[in-house]
């Protein structure tokens, strides 16, 4: 009997083991790879503004890639910031592809299409030791894939937001502004359950693969987002939202990116729109809503996916 005892243990060591040689290979202690986080830069050759809140950003997680002669291994997406166990070693290149939260939805996390991905090469991988990558990314060169349709930082200009019933002040307060100089403001009065406001241009899109609205906002109300526009040339202008903002006042401020493609659809793609916010006040409070940093971003008309 204590030999079928025996006998039966090592066959099951025997089986342990050569199903952890199956997974891990020959090696056994992990290499790391730890990203800190992933900010986005200035391209000199680039035609960006010069603004700083023209790179804000909120990339919160990541995807990284390994690649060598022999191999082109997906490790996976991580939260930032990250410490990955990695069971390889030697000489590799490091793709990092910055993730972001579509609409603000952790589930819908997705790459952003108009930020690069990040090439680390001749990065080496020892066990036991961590590749700390300090990263930045850029936006792609705007005058080859996507163009830039609107932009509002709030600085010295006067705002580019029309204000059928209500109005969208420049604010200077380093206590409030989000980046730069300026931001934009809008005050409600306790009385006032709603209020609208629009971009002062119709603007014009052309492809209809990718439609992005950036954003830095504030508010202490509820915010919707999303288009003003017509399904045909003789139709009326129609107003829908593609986006509802929590407050987030105790917060602070927060970047969000609004992909406006699939409601710009329900308009059957017609070239022509307004972007529309409008502010809820149900409570009947003080309404105060901080906006800054506006880009709204679109593939070029030849751009191919």
């Amino acid at each position: 009997m204590n030999k079928n005892i025996i006998a039966t243990s090592f066959a099951a060591l025997l089986i342990i083991c050569l199903s952890c040689n199956k997974f891990e290979g020959d090696q056994t202690v992990p290499a790391f790879i730890s990203v800190d986080a992933i900010n986005v830069a200035n391209d000199p050759n680039n035609s960006l503004s010069n603004y700083s809140g023209c790179f804000t950003s909120n990339i919160n997680a990541v995807q990284i890639t390994l690649r060598n002669s022999e191999e082109n291994h997906l490790l996976g997406t991580f939260t930032l910031p990250c410490k990955v166990p990695v069971l390889r070693q030697g000489n590799y290149t490091v793709k990092l592809m910055p993730v972001i939260k579509l609409n603000g939805i952790t589930a819908t996390r997705s790459s952003y299409p108009f930020y690069r991905n990040i090439e680390l090469k001749n990065q080496t991988l020892e066990p036991d030791k961590c590749l700390e990558l300090g990263t930045r990314t850029t936006y792609y060169d705007s005058s080859k894939y996507f163009f830039k349709v609107w932009e509002e930082y709030f600085e010295p200009e006067i705002p580019t937001l029309s204000l059928p019933d209500t109005i969208v002040r420049r604010v200077s307060s380093p206590d409030t502004v989000r980046s730069d100089r300026g931001c934009g403001a809008v005050y409600i009065k306790p009385d006032k359950s709603a209020v609208t406001f629009i971009s002062n241009e119709e603007f014009t899109g052309t492809n209809n693969n990718a439609l992005f609205l950036e954003l830095d906002y504030w508010t202490n109300v509820p915010l919707s987002i999303g288009l003003c526009s017509k399904t045909s040339l003789n139709s009326r202008y129609d107003t829908y939202y593609a986006i509802s903002l929590y407050p987030n006042f105790d917060k602070g401020w927060n970047k969000i990116y609004i992909q406006l493609g699939k409601l710009w659809s329900q308009y059957s793609y017609y070239k022509s729109f307004h972007i529309a916010f409008q502010a809820l006040n149900e409570n009947g409070i003080e309404g105060k809503v901080y906006i800054d940093n506006i880009k709204l971003t679109a593939y070029k008309s030849d751009h191919e996916n």
